[in-house]
This record gives structure tokens, sequence and C-alpha cells, in this order.
């Protein structure tokens, strides 16, 4: 799935369409913190205005070769009436095909902006495993109430107001435009258990360095360093800094953890917290997707 890939809300029309002149448009894009097609290989989105379904299409294979689409994957939805409509977009993780298990769902309420194209970026996170579930080829949320969606491990209002949304570029959905990524199990190959705090869900930082923080999964989850079977395997799911669905760096040089990562230490889902300096590596962001055979290559402008 390409940036090319853009829906009129009131033909459904799919067009492949390079720089096409609409201007009232959003563009979704998709990425997770796990890896595909190990984790989940179905990429489900849908689209409705109102209660009408305007867009419905599972893609599949994901991280095959013959994949339907690659992530970061984007979608473009163009108003056909000078925008301002009200949609309500529905994206899932599901695996093995459009009718098999829901592991994430994310849900946003938005409008398509006015005179300009803005980017909505949907994350598929760890920490949000089990939100959803399956009703046939529909999805159901599993986790928040009616109105909320799951963020970081937590439900937070699903509705966001599409004016606040960046315009969109292809250095910010596509990781600076030239296929940029994240390489997971380098960056982190010496990183070493943090201490967490858990009454505040943080761990120390280290003063002015920027650094990076990933999660090792207990399960099996993430981006894995070695061969299922290896003694010292580890599989790690790298979080993003500066970001709702990630970390933060507090005002005392804390790193804040969503509350989420304590809860689920506390089940035996995350093994550990580890931390690494952001030098040979970039600092993990929201438009820094990671390395894999999932990979989408850099988009053209619109």
């Amino acid at each position: 799935m390409s940036r090319g890939r853009r829906i009129a809300l009131a033909a459904l029309a799919a067009l492949a369409c390079g720089g096409c002149g609409e201007v009232d448009e959003i563009v979704v894009a998709i990425s997770t913190d796990l890896a595909v097609p190990k984790d989940f290989d179905v990429l489900q989105v849908q689209v409705f205005e109102g209660n009408q379904g305007k867009f419905n299409r599972p893609y599949r294979r994901l991280g095959e070769s013959d994949a339907e689409a690659q992530l970061p994957a984007t979608l473009g939805f163009f108003s056909s009436d000078a925008g301002g409509e009200s949609i309500r977009i529905k994206v899932a993780a599901r695996n093995k095909d459009d009718v098999g298990p829901v592991r994430i769902l994310r849900e946003v309420v938005t409008t398509i902006p006015k005179d300009r194209v803005a980017l909505l970026t949907v994350s598929l996170d760890f920490l949000c495993d089990g939100s959803g579930q399956a009703a046939g080829s529909d999805v159901e949320r599993a986790l928040c109430d009616e109105g909320q969606t799951c963020v970081a491990g937590a439900c937070v209002p699903s509705e966001i107001d599409s004016s606040t949304l960046p315009d969109y570029s292809s250095r910010a959905a596509y990781g600076g435009g030239d296929g940029e990524c994240f390489d997971v199990t380098a960056c982190f190959a010496d990183a070493t258990p943090a201490e967490v705090d858990t009454a505040g869900c943080s761990i120390a930082g280290d003063g002015a360095a920027p650094r990076n923080v990933a999660l090792e999964t207990a399960g099996g989850d993430g981006i894995c360093d070695g061969d299922e079977g290896d003694e010292d395997r580890r599989c790690l799911v790298a979080l993003n800094a500066d970001s709702d669905n990630g970390f933060r760096v507090e005002a005392d040089g804390r790193i804040q953890l969503p509350p989420a990562v304590c809860e689920q230490m506390a089940e035996g889902k995350i093994a550990d917290v580890l931390t690494a300096p952001a030098t040979g590596c970039a600092q993990k962001t929201a438009g820094l997707p990671t390395c894999g055979p999932w990979l989408a290559p850099g988009s053209e402008e619109p």
C-alpha cells in the first residue's frame, strides 16, 4: 500500500494518483512496534461516515514477499464536498485472515480537514494487545468503552480535532522520506535492564543525553535478536520518545513510562525495561519506523 492509494468518501473510488489536485484530505499512516508476520499478519482498515460504512479492507500477508501492504501503511481519504465530514476510522491487527483473531484495535473519530492534507498517525502497539475482538469480519472493542480507544495500554477519548493534526509530509510518515528506519536489535545490543520505580512507573535518565527505551517481552512478542529456542534470545518493543504512546523525560530528568508498563510487568507480560544511549543510533520517534521485511519505501509528496 503506497501513498498513491486515495479514497473519496462519497464515490468510494480508489485512485492511483500521484499529485492529484484535491486538498481536503486526511492521510492515515499506520505503524506498529511489533514484528510481522510473527506477531500479526493482517491489517484491517474500516472507515465510517455516521453509521454508513465507506471503506473496509483487510491487507493480508504482512511481512511476506507478496504482502498486500507494507508498514508504515498510508491511506488518503479525501472529501467530495469541500471537507468537514466527520468520520470514524478503525484499524485492527489480525491473525490469519479477515475473520481471524484480533490482537489490537485502534479507533479515531475526526473530520476531513479543509484546504489542506493532514497526517493522522495510528500506531498498533504491544501495550494495547487485547484491545479488540473479532465479530466475524468486523472488529469490536474488548478493552475500552464506547467513545474511547487504547493508547499505550490506557483508554483515552477516540475523538481527535483534525485542526491539531500536522500537515502531511513523507518525512513525517516514512522515516525521513528515504526509507530510514530504527534497527531495534542493533540499537539495544548492549542495553541492560533499568531499575523501574513501580510507584511512579519511571526509570532514571542520563542528564541531558537522549536515550532509547525498549520493553523486553516475556512471551516472544516484538522484534527478536535470535531464533526461537535460543537461550540468549531477547524480544523487544521499542518505545517512541516524547510521545503519548511512548516515554517522556520529566523536568527532574527521570524517564516517565506509560502506567501500563508497570501493570504488565506485574502480570509477567513484560520482563524488563531496557535503555540505551541514542548515540550510534537515532532516537526512536513516531516518525521513524522499525527496520524489517515489512518496511515501506519513502513516498512522494501529494
